[in-house]
C-alpha cells in the first residue's frame, strides 16, 4: 500500500512539472513573439483623417431677428370718383415703370382737355395774325402783350386738364410686382379706395436690432447672413446700409437695417430671418475644432510630416465658431494636423492618412477597411 501511495505521488509530480514546462514552452517570450509582432506591426501605423490649416476671411458674429421689407411699396388708390372702366394687371404681375395698371372712365376728362387744345390752337392763330401786323404798326404792343398772355393761359389750361385726365389713370411709379387686385371692372370708386399694391422686390431691405454694447462696431458696409425658415440650410448674404441715429430708451438697442439682393423673387417682405451681423473681418487660420489636444491650461495639435510622422505643436487659439477654430501662433498656412484619430496618439508615432486623395484636391472617401480600422484601431 505505502508503495501505490509513494507511485501515485510521483505520478502527480511528474504531471505538475510538464504542465508547467508546456505553460512555459508556449508562453514564453521567444515562444510568443510572432504574435507579438503581428499585434505590434498593427500599431505600429495609426490610422487617421487628416485637415489642412487654411486661412479664411473669418469674423464676430451677433445674431439678431430681423423683418424684411420692400426696396419700394406702395398701395394704389384712385384719386378721383368714378366707374373703373379697365383693369390692366393680373395677380402679380410684374410692370415697369409708367406702365397703365387700371382707368377710371374718363370721357368728360378727355373731351376737356380736347376742348383745351381747340382754345389753344385758336389762340397761337390769334398771335400769329397780330404778329404779322406789328411791323405794320396797325396794332399797339400792349394788344400783342395780351395775345401771348392769352397763349400761356391756353397752355396752362391744357396742363390742368391733362392732369385732371391723368388723375383716372393708375400708373405704376416705379417696376415692381402687383399684389391682389381689390376692385372689379365697373366697380364705382371714391378717392382712397384700394387698387392693389406694387412691391419692388428686386432687392429686399432687413430691419432688425443690436443692444448699444456694439454700437462702437455697427456701421454701414459690414457683411450680413441671414437665413429664413421658409428655406432651411440656405444662406442670404448682404450689407448693412444704415445705422439708425437713437437708441431705443426701452430696449436699449438700436436700429440696423441691411439690404439682401433678390433677383429671384423669393425672399418676399414681411418674412422673418435670422440674421448674423459679421464685424471685425480679417483673414484667419482655421483648424477643425476636433484636432485640439487640450492639457492644463494649453492646446496642442498633432501635424503630420511629408513621411507620415506625427509632431506635436502648442497653439494658441483666438476665436471660436461651431466646428473651427482660429489659431494665432503654432501652424502656418498648409499644415496636415491629425482630426480624427488623435486618441492616445504619441508624438514621432507612424500614422496613415485615410483621407490623403481629398487633402490632395481629390474626393475620394476613406475606403471601407481604413475606415473600420480608424474605429478599431486595436
Amino acid at each position: 500500500m505505502p508503495f501505490d501511495i509513494s507511485k501515485r505521488t510521483l505520478v502527480a509530480g511528474l504531471a505538475v512539472v510538464l504542465v508547467a514546462a508546456g505553460g512555459w514552452y508556449f508562453f514564453a517570450p521567444g515562444k510568443s513573439a510572432a504574435p507579438q509582432r503581428g499585434r505590434g506591426a498593427a500599431m505600429a501605423v495609426r490610422p487617421v483623417i487628416g485637415a489642412v490649416a487654411h486661412k479664411e476671411v473669418f469674423g464676430d458674429r451677433i445674431e439678431a431677428i430681423g423683418t424684411l421689407f420692400a426696396n419700394e411699396s406702395v398701395t394704389l388708390t384712385a384719386k378721383t370718383q368714378g366707374i373703373i372702366r379697365s383693369i390692366d394687371f393680373e395677380d402679380g404681375q410684374t410692370f415697369k415703370r409708367g406702365d397703365l395698371i387700371a382707368a377710371i372712365d374718363a370721357g368728360a376728362e378727355d373731351a376737356a382737355v380736347n376742348v383745351e387744345l381747340a382754345n389753344l390752337e385758336q389762340q397761337k392763330k390769334e398771335l400769329a395774325r397780330m404778329m404779322g401786323l406789328v411791323a405794320s404798326q396797325h396794332v399797339s404792343q400792349s394788344t400783342v402783350d395780351n395775345a401771348i398772355a392769352l397763349v400761356k393761359k391756353a397752355e396752362a389750361n391744357v396742363a390742368a386738364a391733362r392732369v385732371k385726365s391723368g388723375d383716372r389713370r393708375i400708373i405704376a411709379p416705379f417696376p415692381g410686382i402687383v399684389g391682389t387686385r381689390r376692385i372689379s371692372l365697373g366697380a364705382l370708386v371714391t378717392p382712397g379706395t384700394i387698387i392693389t399694391t406694387l412691391d419692388d422686390i428686386s432687392e429686399v431691405k432687413l430691419d432688425f436690432s443690436i443692444p448699444e454694447t456694439f454700437m462702437a462696431t455697427l456701421k454701414p458696409g459690414l457683411d450680413i447672413e441671414a437665413n429664413a425658415s421658409a428655406y432651411p440650410g440656405e444662406i442670404f448674404k448682404g450689407k448693412v446700409v444704415a445705422v439708425d441715429s437713437r437708441v431705443d430708451p426701452i430696449t436699449r438697442a438700436v436700429g440696423v437695417r441691411a439690404t439682401i439682393p433678390n433677383e429671384d423673387a423669393r425672399l418676399r417682405p414681411g418674412m422673418l430671418m435670422v440674421v448674423d451681423l459679421i464685424k471685425d473681418k480679417r483673414e484667419s487660420l482655421m483648424i477643425p475644432e476636433i484636432a485640439l489636444l487640450p492639457e492644463n491650461d494649453q492646446q496642442y495639435v498633432f501635424t503630420v510630416t511629408s513621411d507620415n510622422v506625427v509632431k506635436r505643436l502648442k497653439v494658441v487659439l483666438g476665436r471660436r465658431r461651431p466646428g473651427a477654430v482660429e489659431v494665432l501662433e503654432g501652424l502656418q498656412d498648409g499644415d496636415i494636423v491629425v482630426g480624427e484619430g488623435i486618441q492616445d496618439l504619441r508624438d514621432g508615432a507612424k500614422v496613415k492618412l485615410l483621407n490623403a486623395d481629398a487633402l490632395r484636391g481629390g474626393a475620394a472617401p476613406p475606403p471601407a477597411a481604413d475606415a473600420e480600422a480608424l474605429r478599431h484601431p486595436g
